[in-house]
This record gives structure tokens, sequence and C-alpha cells, in this order.
């Protein structure tokens, strides 16, 4: 771990080693013990929205479930879906959704409305363990408090990174994405072949959850060995030059490896050919350019601003090198590929312009957000550290106690706690926490679709085909893992009529 960024109080001329090592203890139990009631209070907000559900609130979560179903079905690598087509989705999340419904058996819609909860807070411990590893504790304990509760603001879980109670892939892949920074510094300042090994296959599993974090790192990865290559071959060092490339190689080697999965489907199969343009132009709210002035409304905040601050720290006085190289990639990159993929959906939207994408622009803005934690961890150290020198030296002085720094670190976390506390009234309004939990409500509460649901689940066998209308192909027939075909117009009276379609023997009509 690189030396912290850390403020101190003061030092003792001359203390003994056991009382600075009774001292650096003391300082990691308060921390640590601050982390905790952190991550308690966020995990007691999440657990009390979806404890109770019995169904999720987004139809994210029905293709999930779909998956699962189909995957519990022997038959991985289909659309669930589609006749005739391949995994075309990042697996990792329904993947662990299979494990948890077959050990547990609990159904698959409960779930992914539970699940949430208790996988997404490896998201937070991730991040903190970042900050923790690249700056210390001050800046990782006040990081979290932006992470947890600050950053985000109104905005969906989906859009900002934070802890959230759904288990959405961005949300739950993104603690891949904060150990694969500390795997990228580990990796690039040993300059061991181990490392590069284990990250690239960490990468690939991350690809297996979500393709965005797993391309934010390969363009830094890349663009850190692109440089390490021009300097050596520009000092025509060419037995580092070798070694540069070796590297790369075993990385991507374990990249792929570990990506096989998908990568067998989406290049094995597809050969990178995208037929739904939606999958990487969908947008919606703020992440519509025509919305910006609501983008900066969402997003203007005291704690934005202390974030600037901390970035204006940082650039000035943060001197690792490695690790400012990492920070303003992950920053540059995801800037350009958010700005890039919002392109793509403007030119095909106003132009009919086909141009390459990835993924929604909103899922690179994503990580900004969790770099705005980051960087707000900076500026509010740099900002409390004054007044917590004073409080301190104020205390010494009226107990007559010589300055000794013992107390800045407890005073510090205390600090945190309490604005936690004061801002979670406000945390609890989240859109995450109410509309989102009350969405979920109301799906719950559907008895009809419900029905429709479980009708399918019971008489339709899972090789037929559903010919049904557009709005009940999502909800509640996509969960089922049927295949299906969409009608304009499918109705009866009050009765929703579903065809079933067999391969061979044509149409039967049943109506309920």
């Amino acid at each position: 771990m690189v030396e912290p960024f850390r403020f101190e109080i003061a030092k003792q001329s001359t203390p003994d080693m056991p009382v600075l090592a009774a001292q650096k203890k003391t300082n990691k139990i308060v921390f640590f013990a601050a982390c905790v009631i952190m991550l308690a209070m966020a995990f007691y907000q999440c657990y009390k929205t979806t404890h109770d559900l019995n169904w999720p609130c987004d139809t994210d979560f029905d293709r999930d479930v779909a998956f699962v179903r189909g995957t519990l079905d022997g038959h991985f690598g289909k659309d669930p879906n589609y006749v005739g087509e391949y995994l075309w989705y990042n697996p990792l999340v329904f993947s662990i959704e299979t494990v948890i419904v077959k050990i547990s058996s609990l159904p698959p819609e409960i779930v992914a409305a539970h699940a949430g909860t208790y996988l997404n807070l490896l998201a937070p411990v991730a991040f903190f363990i970042m900050v923790l590893s690249l700056f210390g504790f001050e800046a990782a304990l006040a990081a979290l408090l932006s992470f947890l509760f600050l950053a985000s603001g109104n905005i969906l879980g989906w859009g900002a990174a934070t802890y959230s109670p759904w288990l959405y892939p961005v949300c739950f892949t993104q603690f891949l994405f904060y150990i694969n920074i500390v795997l990228c510094y580990k990796a690039f300042s040993a300059q061991k072949y181990s490392w590069f090994i284990l990250l690239g296959a960490s990468v690939g599993i991350s690809f297996l959850g979500h393709t965005a974090p797993s391309l934010i790192i390969i363009l830094i990865m890349f663009s850190l060995q692109m440089q390490n290559i021009f300097r050596s071959f520009k000092e025509k060092n060419y037995s580092l030059l070798k070694k540069y490339i070796l590297q790369g190689i075993a990385a991507f080697v374990f990249f792929v490896i570990a990506a096989m999965p998908l990568l067998y489907y989406v290049v094995g199969k597809y050969h990178l050919h995208l037929i739904n343009r939606a999958t990487f132009e969908y947008r919606e709210g703020i992440f519509i350019l025509s919305n910006f002035k609501q983008m900066i409304k969402a997003n203007l905040s005291v704690s934005f601003l202390i974030s600037i601050v901390g970035f204006v720290w940082f650039y000035r006085n943060f001197q690792h090198r490695l690790i400012r190289k990492i920070i303003f990639n992950w920053l540059f990159i995801s800037i350009i590929m958010y700005c890039y993929s919002s392109l793509v959906s403007m030119a095909d939207d106003k132009f009919h312009i086909h141009m390459p994408g990835t993924v929604p622009s909103f899922h690179y803005f994503f990580y900004l957000k969790a770099l705005q934690s980051v960087f707000f961890g900076f500026g509010f150290v740099f900002i409390i550290s004054p007044l917590i020198k004073w409080v301190e030296n104020l205390y010494n002085k009226r107990k007559g106690l010589s300055p000794s720094g013992n107390y800045s670190n407890i005073l510090f976390a205390s600090m945190v706690i309490t604005c936690a506390i004061i801002y979670f009234p406000f945390y609890k309004t989240r859109p995450d926490f109410v509309m989102l939990g009350q969405q979920a409500i109301d799906y719950g509460n559907d008895k009809d679709k419900l029905e429709v649901n479980d009708y399918i689940l019971k008489n339709i066998p899972a090789d037929k085909v559903i010919l049904c209308e557009l709005d009940y192909s999502i909800f509640p027939v996509m969960s089922t893992g049927r295949k299906k075909w969409y009608a304009l117009l499918l109705r009866f009276q009050t009765h929703i009529l579903i065809l079933i379609r067999e391969k061979t023997t044509g149409i039967i009509c049943s109506a309920f």
C-alpha cells in the first residue's frame, strides 16, 4: 500500500514503539467502526425497502428471471424469450441468482427482489478498500460517506455509483471495478506477470457481469501499457519492450479465458453484430441530451462542490505518478465514453446514422459518480483538517496536555458519522427507496398479471411460443422464460388470449 493521504495534527517528540503501535491499532479500530456504522445505516434502509416484496421493481429483473428459468431448465447459452437465439446479455448476475434459487428453492422473482440488498454490499466494501489501498483511512472514510449517502443524490441507483437494494448488473458488478483498480495499480507497480494474469482474469469476470466497467479498465490498461511501450521503444530498451508486450498478451489471454462463457456467443455466434441497437442506445430522464439542465440540477450540490475542491487538491498536491495516471485515465475515459455513447444515440435518433456502440451512456456516467466520491474524500479531509486541529489544540490547552494527535482520528470519524446521521432523513427519500419501492409493490399487487404468469408457468411448456401484445410481452410473459411473438391487438372482451405456436404443428389458442 502506498503512503496514505492523511492529515497530521502533531507528533510526539520521542514516543516509544508500544505507544505508537497501540495508537495505530486504535486508529484502525476507529475508522473501521465508523465504516461499519455507515454500512449498517445504508443496509437498514435497503433492507426496509425490499424485505417484504414478492416481485422486483423493473423489467430488467423480468429479463434476469427469464434467464434464471432457462438456466435451471438446462438451457444456459440460449435466449429464453426468442426462438433460435443465443445468450446476448452478461450472465454473471443471473448465474448467481440461479445458484441461490437452486440452493434455497426460493422462486426466482423473490431472489431478484431481495438479493440486491445483500449482494450489493460488496460495492461499498470494495470501494472503501480501493480508496484505503491507494490513499489511506481518512480519504477512504470520507469517500465512503459520499458513496453511500451524498454523491448519487436523487439519481436512481443504476445511474450513479452507490449502494442500491436493486440487483441491477451495473450496481452489482461495480465492486469488481474497484478491485480491478487496485489490481491495476499492483500490476503496473510490481511489473510481475502474475499480477497481469490476475488482472486479466479479474477483468474477464467483470465482463461477465457488465461491459462498461470492463471496457474502462481495459482502456486504462491499454493507455498505461502503451505509454510504457513507447517509452521503452524511444529509449531502445528492447528487452523491456518485449516484457511489456508479453504482459499485455498474458492479461489478454486470461481475460479471454475468464470471459469465454459470454465471448463464445457474442463473438462466436453473433460475430459482434448487434441487431437490436436499443441495447446500447437506451436513455431516459436526465441522460437525454435535451434534458441537460435537469442533469446539471440533479448533480449540483454541496457534496459536488466539495468534490471539486478535492479534485483541485489532488491535481495540485498528489504526486504519486502511477496513481495519478490511473485516476486521470479513469476520469477522461469515462467522460469520453459517456460523450461518445450519447453521440451514438443522438446520431441514430436525429440523423439515422448508425455508429458503433457499446452500452448506454449512463453506464459510463455511473463511474464518473464513483470518482466524484473519491475526490470528495480529498476535499472533505482538506476542509475539515483545520477545524480538527483547532478543536484538538483547544482541548489539549484546557487540559494542560502537549499536542499528541491522539484524538484527531476520533474527531474525524465522529464528524463523518455526524454528517451521515444529519443527511439520513434526506437519504431515506431517495427514488431508489420510494419510487422503485412503490413500483415493486405495484408489480406484486397486480394479481391479474401474476395469475397469468402462474398459469403460463404451470400449463405452457417452455418450448412453446406465446403470441401477445407488446405490453404483456414484458410483464407478465417475459419472466416466464417462454418464447414469444408480439401482436399489436390481441383482446377478446375482458380476456387475454394467448396463442401458442408449436414449431411444427401450427397454432393452438387458449383463453383465460
